[in-house]
């Protein structure tokens, strides 16, 4: 989703531990001619009812995402909202995902903050970890002014790991088991047939990239070239890895799934080369080198349904570097060279607004509207950037 993007399918999340690592730059070549700047302007569409604010789960930095069937996800949980899981606005109004109507897993919650939910054709998925209440574990004490004090510790009390499945309606389909599989599941995304391809860490800390089938069955790991799922020096304790800006497990959770023209795209963030592996259903993949402008900080993609589009930022005209990859690059899905920057036409701004999607010749995003607490869906097209 990815949206749990500043700019994406959520995009998605930025931790500590993105302050604490380094999105790499492309290497330098030779100068090239700038290129074409384009203003994306967008607009409220009346015919979707909007979202109170509250219900998000990070009203600093909303998570995001969209398929190219009309509807807008959004991560929700947040503020005075219990219910945890996804939301879509749709033009017949609001539609929940959301852990309350998951009734096989032991009260579920939603696994790693609402990172990267799969939405497909036919349905929406996420992870959650059922939760066993005999074996959370209760701490009491007194405190220096005589104060009662509990804490609970709950981490011999996971009670499983799963995905939970809904239909595009909301209506939920049932969880299926992770407990069996050979690797953690970090992040995952499904094709068009329901079968599914997964990202993780082994019970040895070494990254694997799998195929599942639709009942997330394991049928095999898969071997992309140049890949640190691939890499021979990646085993073990060893937490780094060649080629890599930050320890393996951070490459790995921060890396994406994005869906694209029925095949799914990886992008790993943290390598010294910024690249996109097109990987098909049958596991087959191609790799390509994105062939950034110098001094640029390639970010995640969003999903698109022709040339790729991805978040980036790049040092101002005073040499700062903004903490934000709030523009987007459309690059050339054959070659990996970029075709043009898109920025957002004021007054429209990350975090306030952000994009979701592009599809049939059409941005689309969310909007959040302070004044009336509440997001709004926006759309709009982009024209050569005329100047303030």
């Amino acid at each position: 989703m990815r949206g749990r993007i500043y700019l994406v399918l959520g995009l998605l999340l930025w931790t500590s531990a993105e302050a604490q690592t380094h999105t790499p730059t492309a290497a330098k070549g030779p100068p090239s001619a700038p290129l074409p700047v384009l203003e994306i302007t967008l607009s409220k569409d009346p015919d979707y009812q909007a979202l109170p604010l509250a219900w998000t789960t990070q009203s600093e930095a909303v998570e995001t995402d969209c398929a190219g069937d009309g509807d807008v996800y959004v991560s929700v949980g947040g503020g005075n909202y219990a219910p945890v899981g996804l939301a879509a606005l749709t033009p017949n109004g609001v539609v929940s995902f959301v852990n309350e109507k998951i009734t096989d897993v032991p009260h579920p919650f939603y696994k790693f903050g609402a990172v990267n939910p799969s939405i497909w054709g036919s349905g929406v998925a996420f992870e959650v970890q059922g939760m066993d209440d005999a074996k959370v574990e209760i701490t009491t004490w007194t405190d220096e002014e005589g104060r009662v004090q509990t804490e609970e510790d709950a981490t011999n009390a996971v009670a499983g790991n799963y995905i939970a499945r809904f239909d595009k309606d909301g209506t939920y389909k049932g969880a299926i088991a992770l407990d069996d599989l050979p690797f953690q599941i970090y992040k995952f995304a499904t094709f068009d047939s329901g079968n599914i391809i997964a990202q993780g860490l082994d019970r040895k800390q070494v990254p694997q990239i799998a195929l599942l089938d639709s009942s997330a069955k394991f049928l095999r790991y898969l071997d992309l070239r140049k890949d640190i799922s691939t890499s021979q020096d990646v085993a073990g304790d060893d937490q780094n890895c060649t080629g890599c800006t930050a320890m393996v497990d951070e490459v790995v959770a921060f890396s994406y799934f994005t869906p694209w023209q029925g095949k799914v795209l990886l992008w790993r963030r943290y390598t010294s080369i910024p690249r996109i592996y097109e990987i098909q259903e049958s596991g087959q993949a191609r790799v390509v080198n994105i062939k950034a402008p110098e001094d640029y900080d390639i970010g995640s993609p969003i999903r698109t349904d022709h040339n790729w589009f991805v978040s980036f930022n790049k040092s101002d005209a005073k040499d700062n570097r903004p903490d934000a990859f709030d523009l987007l690059l459309e690059i050339n899905p054959q070659t990996g060279k970029p075709l043009g920057e898109y920025r957002m036409k004021p007054p429209d701004k990350m975090p306030e607004t952000v994009i979701s999607c592009f599809f049939d010749g059409e941005f689309w995003g969310v909007r959040q509207d302070a004044k009336e607490q509440k997001l709004e869906v926006v759309r709009g097209t982009a024209a050569p950037y005329r100047g303030k």
